[in-house]
């Protein structure tokens, strides 16, 4: 934790409601104190654990954290794509960190947030990709594409999650979520220097109109020409800079064939 020039910041991740009892999460919420971290948890994804929550306890997902206490704490809790009015005002009340996962949530049929209904409140909601798994290639432009889209149809209103809305939630946002809004998210005098450069002459970017709708709308992760962290160029020209890529890439390939053969 606030390792790497404190680039690093960690947060205990008990995984879920459903998998975690009340006395874990009490031993978690313990430890975080000491410790002065953050707390993650997946958070209302499915039907089927809002459903178990209520049979256990006889309430929702969100007001069995909150009765726990644990969202007296920084909270960053993933998905919350089943929420109902009150869920949403405990969230709002409590300052709770939302994490919108479009595409991991549409792969596994889990449902689509009320993220409109909980911008509109001031809840601080970001934009995840999810693990491998439920996502397969992780990538945030088109997170950013998948999100602004679902959320008008879903709604049946084009004028939903616009694009700098959309924009927001990718960076401005993760960094309120992270608790790190006086760090990173922004281009701005003494914040660090993370950002990406992407290269616009493609064929898809070009009319740019609106930039902003340019690239929420049409960028694609080949577009990323540079990629600095920190202050630190570690991609230039589709190049990584500090590591050996091929080399890499191949060593995944072999411990993935490992893993398939057992």
């Amino acid at each position: 934790h606030q390792k790497a020039g404190g680039r690093i910041s960690c947060l205990l991740g008990p995984h879920a409601p459903y998998t975690c009892p009340p006395d874990y999460l009490t031993r978690v919420l313990e430890l975080a104190t000491e410790l002065k971290v953050g707390i993650h948890i997946h958070l209302a994804e499915t039907r089927d654990e809002v459903q178990n929550i209520q049979n256990l306890y006889g309430k929702s997902p969100v007001v069995y954290l909150q009765d726990l206490g644990v969202l007296d704490h920084q909270v960053v809790a993933a998905h919350c794509v089943h929420l109902d009015d009150q869920d949403i005002k405990i969230l709002q009340d409590s300052n709770t960190g939302v994490v919108h996962n479009p595409e991991s949530n549409m792969k596994l049929a889990s449902g689509i947030a009320r993220v409109p209904d909980m911008l509109r409140v001031g809840i601080p909601v970001a934009l995840g990709t999810d693990g491998a798994s439920s996502n397969n290639n992780l990538d945030m432009l088109q997170e950013m594409r998948t999100c602004a889209l679902l959320h008008k149809v879903k709604t049946m209103n084009p004028v939903v999650l616009p694009a700098y809305e959309a924009l927001e939630m990718a960076t401005v946002n993760g960094a309120r979520v992270l608790g790190l809004d006086q760090q990173v998210g922004k281009l701005q005098p003494g914040f660090r220097a993370d950002m990406i450069i992407l290269d616009l002459s493609q064929a898809h970017m070009i009319p740019r109109y609106d930039l902003i709708a340019n690239i929420v709308y049409s960028a694609q992760a080949g577009d990323v020409n540079t990629v600095i962290i920190d202050g630190k160029i570690v991609m230039e020209d589709r190049k990584i800079t500090t590591i050996n890529e091929r080399e890499i890439l191949d060593k995944a390939k072999i411990v993935a064939e490992t893993l398939v053969k057992g």
